[in-house]
């Protein structure tokens, strides 16, 4: 069974590949892949993926959360999810 990081990673990569890359059939992004870095979190791109994770995935991202380090690549932005999953106690 896979765990929820792999899941997460999973369905962020097919997001991200199915809509914000230029050509899908590249070869694709890995876990750290510099999203940033490689422009392909433009501001636009951005606010599609917060909307797939709020509405897709149910986690809402609060802009105090939305810095270049949580968002650098996949594993930074399944990082932060798990840790908005978890209560704080």
């Amino acid at each position: 069974m896979a765990s929820d990081r792999d899941e997460l990673i999973a369905q962020l990569t097919e997001f991200v590949q199915d809509r914000l890359l230029a050509e899908p059939d590249s070869q694709g992004i890995a876990p750290d892949t510099p999203l940033l870095e490689w422009g392909i979190l433009t501001s636009i791109n951005t606010a599609q993926l917060l909307t797939f994770i709020r509405d897709e995935l149910g986690t809402n991202i609060p802009p105090t959360e939305l810095t270049g380090t949580n968002f650098q690549n996949l594993d930074s932005i399944t990082d932060l999810l798990l840790s908005l999953r978890t209560p704080a106690h």
